[in-house]
């Protein structure tokens, strides 16, 4: 191990994990960044050399951050020597999990196991909707919005998440009352089944989004979407 000087600046990611504080990695050089923490605080960040963004994908999206470093890179330091690069002299500020950021995460995940309950969790806490196919008949919400639909089919989204079918509303009248308000703001998601070649699913939406490639036994199934909610609320302010 050494100590760095002047070791290159890595942005990192605030992470949920009881050992691990934070990540980050640099495409260019392969260097993966940790930040762990000592006494419950965040304290050194170590940078791990050869850790390519295929690596980083699978370390980053691992159901627990903290067991897959400790199986697949910590013991490896013939391949991925590491540097103390200290403390940071100013405690960083969370970078926010952005559509852009899951998006490359979750590409070239399988079929099946498109998300961790880890990575649900800080899409939540993000505000990030994430949607993919299952089937030939299944819409998925992961995220902000955790609930599927029958599919192909157009589902409604706002700054509150999926509106319900007026059919499912019986009744309720606050329901009807929160129906109502809500569905002249709503934008449109298309799940499209078959309709681009090589893919089982796509979606078609004016919501800015970040796309995702989905495969199966390594041919491309469904290219998922990622949407901000706070893009839907643009929709809501008015011009």
């Amino acid at each position: 191990m050494n100590t760095a000087v002047g070791a290159p600046q890595i942005t990192l990611q605030a992470i949920q994990s009881s050992q691990i504080a934070a990540i980050g990695h640099c495409p260019s050089t392969e260097t993966l960044a940790v930040q762990f923490f000592r006494k419950g605080a965040p304290a050194d960040v170590y940078h791990y050399a050869n850790v390519t963004a295929t690596e980083y994908a699978a370390f980053a999206g691992a159901e627990s951050v903290g067991k897959h470093f400790y199986a697949h890179i910590k013991p490896h330091a013939d391949k991925h020597p590491y540097t103390n690069t200290g403390t940071p002299a100013v405690e960083l500020t969370p970078t926010k999990l952005s559509k852009e950021l899951l998006a490359g995460l979750l590409t070239g995940r399988e079929y099946g196991s498109e998300m961790a309950k880890e990575e649900e969790q800080q899409a939540k806490a993000a505000g990030l909707i994430v949607i993919f196919g299952a089937s030939d008949d299944l819409m998925e919400f992961r995220g902000f919005v955790d609930d599927e639909r029958g599919a192909p089919t157009i589902a409604l989204l706002d700054a509150k998440g999926l509106l319900p079918f007026r059919e499912d509303i019986q009744h309720d009248d606050d329901a009807l009352k929160d129906y109502f308000a809500r569905a002249p703001q709503v934008r449109a998601v298309d799940a499209l089944w078959g309709k681009e070649d090589g893919y089982s699913w796509t979606y078609r939406t004016d919501v800015p989004h970040a796309t995702f490639e989905i495969v199966e036994d390594g041919e491309p199934y469904c290219r998922g979407i990622v949407i901000d909610v706070a893009d839907l609320a643009l929709a809501a302010v008015p011009a």
